[in-house]
């Protein structure tokens, strides 16, 4: 059987054995050499207790390397764990929570945590907490220069500082007695593109809780959810210019089309009807030409607005490009559909709009299709309907 010896056990028998060496060393000293042994006696019991302080400073130094070591391991698991939580979560609140949570695993000594987010109105509000009262957190609306980075730092926010009860004493508080206690504070910007977004902050109400080690691993940290941010917002932008038109705030023609793929396979599966719609505004080119660009993309989110507003929230509606619309009626009759659509097109055509300086009615030509009547597939469907369209346009011309 093979024996495992740790290095701190052999340093502590060693010593035990040192102890009992001097001990009887000095007692053989006063024995043997009477009064001379007593300065004898005493050096030994001074080296025993210079021995007995340099053991107690070694034993602090390896508990602060394995606390060390501990927390550096939990922070690189917790580095790829919470990026893949930004990237893959869509609830950003939960995000915040997780957030938290890790860094609570690593600083068990907090009493409290949160995550503040700036608003634009610069204050400063909860959008994850630990350990403070609902009611505390419900009404928290802090202004960024009452908040304690703020203040510490002069607002010259730049990396994330560790505040103390030093530093408390200088610091004017807003806070009633009991509400936020408070000694020793590890607080962390987070920042997204250059731009501060919110406050990270380990509170505990013992001074000297936190050190610049520690510090060093909230920084990591920051840094670390700052790369994930700054990765998801690119992403859910990159995301949204792909879904959404940025003009009319309609689905764009690419998300559309995928949208209504999804639908004939569902509509073909259960045996569904719907109306497909296609819609062409009368008079753009004319508008830009006359009024300019600007009262053509008035002309076009009027339109929009409408066609939006007429919608039920199981259908959807995308713009096709220039001056074309789609939108998808499920489980619609195309008796119904026909009248919905002309009830719009009736509104706008009374209702004057205006574009610049002046007022104009506005209208579009429509071509209606239902499936599975008129087709059964994406192309087939939009050839119908763009034909009747294209009739409609000529029977007004």
């Amino acid at each position: 059987m093979r024996w495992k010896y740790h290095p701190l056990g052999v340093g502590f028998g060693l010593f035990a054995v040192a102890q009992v060496g001097v001990v009887a060393a000095s007692l053989a000293s006063l024995a043997w050499f009477g009064p001379r042994g007593a300065a004898l006696a005493g050096v030994l019991v001074l080296s025993l207790l210079l021995l007995n302080a340099g053991l107690v400073l070694v034993h602090r130094r390896y508990v602060a390397l394995q606390e060390s070591s501990r927390r550096l391991k939990l922070l690189a698991e917790m580095n790829v764990q919470v990026n893949r939580e930004i990237l893959l979560n869509e609830d950003i609140e939960l995000i915040y929570r997780t957030i938290l949570n890790y860094l609570f695993s690593v600083f068990n000594t907090a009493s409290t945590g949160s995550v503040l987010i700036l608003g634009d109105d610069g204050y400063l509000t909860f959008a994850a907490s630990r350990g403070f009262t609902e009611a505390f957190v419900d009404k928290f609306h802090l202004k960024l220069e009452d908040s304690f980075l703020y203040q510490v730092t002069g607002g010259d926010i730049r990396g994330t500082r560790l505040i103390t009860s030093d530093d408390f004493r200088s610091i004017e508080t807003v806070f009633k007695p009991g509400e936020w206690e408070y000694k020793s504070v590890i607080s962390a910007p987070l920042f997204i593109g250059g731009r501060l977004f919110g406050i990270l902050n380990l509170d505990s109400p013992v001074s000297g809780t936190y050190n610049t080690q520690d510090v060093e691993i909230v920084e990591q940290f920051r840094t670390q959810i700052e790369i994930g941010l700054l990765a998801r917002e690119r992403y859910t932008t990159n995301i949204k210019r792909y879904q959404v038109d940025a003009l009319t705030g309609l689905f764009t023609r690419r998300y559309f089309e995928d949208l209504l793929k999804v639908s004939l396979d569902r509509a073909q599966r259960q045996q569904e009807s719907f109306v497909l719609a296609l819609f062409d505004v009368d008079g753009l080119k004319a508008t830009n030409d006359s009024r300019g660009h600007l009262a053509g993309d008035q002309m076009l989110l009027a339109i929009a607005n409408e066609l939006r507003a007429s919608c039920r929230y199981s259908d959807v509606i995308g713009r096709l490009g220039g001056d074309e619309f789609i939108a998808c009626y499920f489980q619609s009759e195309m008796p119904v559909m026909e009248k919905t659509v002309a009830g719009i097109r009736a509104r706008l055509r009374a209702k004057p709009t205006r574009l610049g300086d002046a007022e104009y009615r506005l209208s579009f030509s429509y071509g209606l299709a239902t499936f599975p009547e008129d087709g059964t597939s994406q192309e087939a469907l939009v050839a119908v309907a763009d034909k009747r369209l294209y009739a409609m346009k000529m029977a007004n011309k």
